[in-house]
């Protein structure tokens, strides 16, 4: 990107396309076969070794035989269906995690490149209004000619301070036109940047979030966390979360605060209970009431998670 400067301005500044920051990958290199071959002929058994070996019991060989394996010094018994569940998630992993890698250092690549570039084009925007406000300065000046009394006086100064005007008029349009140009491109790279932040976070959002990968729940919770925050106070923008941390803690905080409601409700139906009046000389056997009403009155002095969590249980 250029534009004519006036004489003693330097306002080229050639900006390279921040599309061509990727480099190419390292291609994998191909495993070579040189193992040499060994000859693994085997004589036939014997008849007596094969009547003296023992009939295979296919409830031990099945996917449920259970196998003792040590995992970080400790036995821990599995069947051959869970170990091998277990090594195909392992590889899953590495190669998520191999993926993972390769995408930062791509990411990594290209936002140097791309602040990079941003900043030569900073120092080419800051150019461009050093230029603009050196041409309408001349021009102001030039402005304040009597150009009908310079013209009678001297025509060959009027037509020399003419032309000047006319090619810094010109220049002064060109200087705006790039000016606008680079806002276009500062801006362009601004909603680029904002959805590819949007769309990682909502991929660390699913990851974290699993079950809103059906859209259907997803979208219930989003309006019911919405309605949450209002409740709070959230108004206009503030609803607007970008971040998948936010989103969870306020997802967290929702249900929370839903717990705690139907523990409220269901402290409120234990009180209203009528106490059982009991006959002088009857023995008093213990009643579930009162495994609820020790439990509500923990739960109203604590107020824990886990003593609502109690609660609940001696309701059910």
């Amino acid at each position: 990107m250029s534009t004519d400067t006036p004489s003693g301005e330097s306002g080229d500044l050639s900006i390279d396309g921040a599309s061509a920051a990727f480099a190419a990958l390292m291609e994998p290199i191909e495993a070579q076969d040189d193992a040499p071959q060994v000859d693994t002929e085997i004589d036939p058994p014997k008849e007596e070794d094969k009547e003296k070996k023992p009939e295979p019991n296919a409830a031990e060989e099945g996917d449920d035989a259970p196998i003792t394996v040590m995992v970080d010094g400790k036995p821990v018994t599995l069947t051959k269906a869970e170990i091998a569940e277990a090594h195909k998630n392992g590889l899953r992993q590495s190669d998520y995690t191999q993926k993972t890698m390769a995408l930062a250092e791509q990411r990594k690549t290209a936002e140097a490149e791309t602040a990079k570039a941003q900043q030569e084009r900073g120092v080419y925007a800051h150019n461009l209004t050093k230029m603009a406000a050196q041409l309408e300065g001349a021009l102001q000046q030039q402005a304040q000619i009597d150009w009908n009394a310079l013209l009678e006086q001297n025509p060959v100064e009027f037509l020399k301070q003419k032309h000047l005007f006319d090619q810094r008029q010109a220049a002064l349009q060109q200087n705006q036109q790039e000016q606008t140009k680079v806002q276009q491109q500062f801006q362009t790279e601004a909603i680029i940047a904002r959805q590819s932040r949007l769309s990682e976070q909502q991929h660390e959002l699913l990851a974290k979030l699993p079950d809103w990968k059906d859209e259907a729940k997803a979208d219930t919770e989003q309006k019911a966390i919405k309605e949450f925050l209002k409740s709070r106070g959230y108004r206009g923008a503030e609803l607007n979360i970008d971040d998948h941390r936010a989103v969870l803690l306020a997802r967290d905080a929702m249900m929370y605060h839903e717990m705690m409601d139907k523990a409220k409700a269901a402290t409120k139906r234990v009180q209203n209970v009528p106490t059982k009046v009991e006959r002088p000389g009857v023995s008093r056997e213990t009643s579930p009431l009162d495994g609820r009403t020790a439990a509500m009155q923990r739960q109203q002095k604590t107020g824990s998670i886990e003593d609502t969590s109690k609660l609940f249980a001696s309701l059910i």
